[in-house]
């Protein structure tokens, strides 16, 4: 009985010891896929690393929102002239943005204000790649280009440029495009200046009005007739038809009749 115990203990110390020499002799080793995935975790690492901190502005500068706020603040730029119908509409469509984004109004100013030196084609390609397949909000976003544009009633070879560039990186129907154009002209050319009694009547105000009075009538007549362009509603609601020629008719009373207003006591 010793005898058989004695050989099977010999039996497992040989088998260990034949075992032990093969790993020596044959050490385990990664293999190349090993090695290839190893290589890009050390890469990925690596890019993530070197990938620079973007502060908050820089991030929204590069969303959908923050690009149409580039596109319009080099378009107003251009000519370097503004109106109170203009401004008020950059402020409409920055309120609207900040809501819809839970973002500060005042970062989306600050990209407004500093688009004036950007490349407008460079920011066309750019939203162009954000709106794939959403024909209908490039659209809409020309349309608003050609308010802005028509706002002060001097449309300049600069701003129309400009449009054309971008409606043209969109890829913007030549038919849609020129009815857009079209509209706007004729508008323009049609149009009739206020007179101060018109300007008055509009604002159901009598002689002696103060600033207050007159701001309050304003801005409520704009709070009505602003078109939220950025809601999807919107998009197939001419912006003409639709408040348009209403905002620039209360535009031109208000800044014909600031210089009369008395000031609040």
């Amino acid at each position: 009985m010793e005898l058989i115990l004695f050989l099977i203990a010999a039996g497992i110390i040989f088998y260990l010891y034949k075992t032990f020499q093969d790993y020596l002799s044959n050490p385990i080793v990664p293999t190349d896929k090993d090695m290839l995935q190893s290589q890009k975790q050390d890469l990925a690492i690596e890019i993530i690393a070197e990938r620079p901190i973007l502060t908050p502005k820089e991030k929204l500068k590069l969303t959908e929102y923050g690009i149409i706020v580039r596109i319009l603040g080099k378009l107003s730029f251009t000519d370097m002239q503004s109106c109170i119908l203009e401004e008020k509409l950059v402020k409409g469509i920055i309120e609207d943005m900040a809501h819809d984004a839970d973002q500060p109004q005042e970062l989306f100013l600050e990209i407004y204000t500093e688009s004036r030196d950007e490349d407008i084609q460079e920011l066309a390609e750019l939203f162009a790649n954000e709106t794939i397949g959403q024909y209908k909000k490039r659209v809409k976003v020309i349309e608003f280009m050609f308010a802005l544009a028509y706002a002060d009633g001097n449309f300049s070879h600069e701003e129309e440029d400009a449009i054309i560039n971008v409606a043209a990186i969109l890829e913007i129907d030549n038919a849609d495009f020129n009815n857009l154009y079209d509209n706007f002209k004729a508008l323009n050319e049609q149009y009739t200046p206020l007179t101060k009694e018109e300007a008055l009547q509009l604002f159901a105000l009598q002689e002696g009005f103060t600033r207050a009075e007159l701001d309050s009538k304003y801005n409520e007549f704009f709070a009505q007739k602003r078109q939220n362009v950025l809601d999807p509603k919107n998009l197939s609601r001419p912006y003409n038809e639709h408040g348009g020629q209403d905002l620039r008719k209360i535009s031109e009373a208000y800044a014909l009749l600031l210089s009369e207003a008395k000031e609040n006591n």
